[in-house]
């Protein structure tokens, strides 16, 4: 690793998001790719995963030395340690490299450049392989490019890391766009309806009115016993992985023994939407009153 080479990465990035937020995406892109392009040359440490060309992440394997990981937030690491089983030490970086990837491919998306988005993501997830918004961003490319096998693929890998209603909701929207461009608009149907009992959207209302026109058949009232059977068909998982959610509450509760309060609430804030029990809403009213009593809100 290069540090000198990248000493001056964090305020290069600060610069890039104010030309972002002028609206001149073009010199956007051409800043963030030179300094995506710097952080490439000054890296050649072990990343955390390896994306083959269908989407597929794995384990980086036959390498020696530690493996370095980008993280958003503590709980990915032991996201990662238990879903990749590293077999080396995990060293994080202090540069957040895989947000960097992740944003040059929500700006190449949003310009129409899906190739070049894809690859962004992709080495976003190089790593941060337990990172969502990244599985998302680049089955989203997927999409756009109509490579529906690889759309499909990816947002099965993104479920083990669903762990919100409106992530939930997002998965099923996802399985509900593969199912509809595959002509098998009940089983859409079916899945834009379990969308909205996580999280209700505009955008699968819409789609439930399409269907509805497209089909010329009235949707019906929603019946979650048999939607469960037909996923049970299809391979579409009913609810959230409880391993996940497990795994967000044990980090929960080492960061509350540490006394990282606000570690701790992100952590059961998550557990707690998802399952919305009793317990763990008297856990974050004790976190919040910590919060206060320690000067931090």
């Amino acid at each position: 690793m290069n540090i000198n080479k990248l000493k001056d990465i964090k305020e290069e990035f600060k610069g890039y998001k104010e030309i972002l937020d002028s609206g001149d995406f073009e010199k956007a892109y051409d800043m963030l790719d030179k300094i995506l392009k710097k952080v490439e040359d000054s890296l050649d440490e072990r990343r955390a995963a390896y994306v083959n060309s269908d989407g597929t992440v794995y384990l980086t394997k036959d390498e020696k030395g530690d493996i370095y990981m980008s993280l958003n937030h503590i709980m990915e690491y032991y996201l990662y340690e238990v879903y990749f089983e590293p077999d080396a030490d995990v060293k994080t970086l202090d540069i957040p490299i895989g947000e960097y990837y992740r944003t040059f491919g929500e700006l190449c998306q949003s310009m129409g450049k899906y190739k070049a988005a894809k690859d962004a993501y992709m080495k976003a997830l190089s790593w941060n392989p337990v990172d969502l918004d990244s599985y998302l961003g680049l089955a989203e490319s997927y999409k756009y490019q109509n490579m529906m096998n690889r759309y499909l693929e990816v947002t099965r890998q993104a479920y083990r890391y669903c762990c919100t209603r409106a992530t939930m909701a997002r998965y099923y929207r996802n399985m509900a766009f593969y199912y509809l461009s595959n002509y098998k608009p009940e089983i859409a149907r079916d899945a834009y309806q379990y969308a909205n009992v996580y999280y209700h959207t505009d955008n699968a209302d819409s789609e439930l009115k399409y269907i509805e026109s497209a089909i010329n058949e009235k949707t019906p009232d929603i019946d979650i016993r048999r939607i469960q059977k037909v996923f049970t068909e299809e391979g579409i998982e009913p609810g959230p992985d409880s391993k996940t959610i497990g795994i967000i509450y044990r980090v929960g509760e080492l960061m509350m023994e540490d006394r990282e309060y606000k570690l701790a609430r992100d952590c059961f804030s998550i557990c707690y939407d998802i399952t919305r029990e009793a317990g763990l809403e008297k856990i974050l009213d004790e976190l919040e009153k910590a919060l206060k009593d320690n000067g931090n809100e």
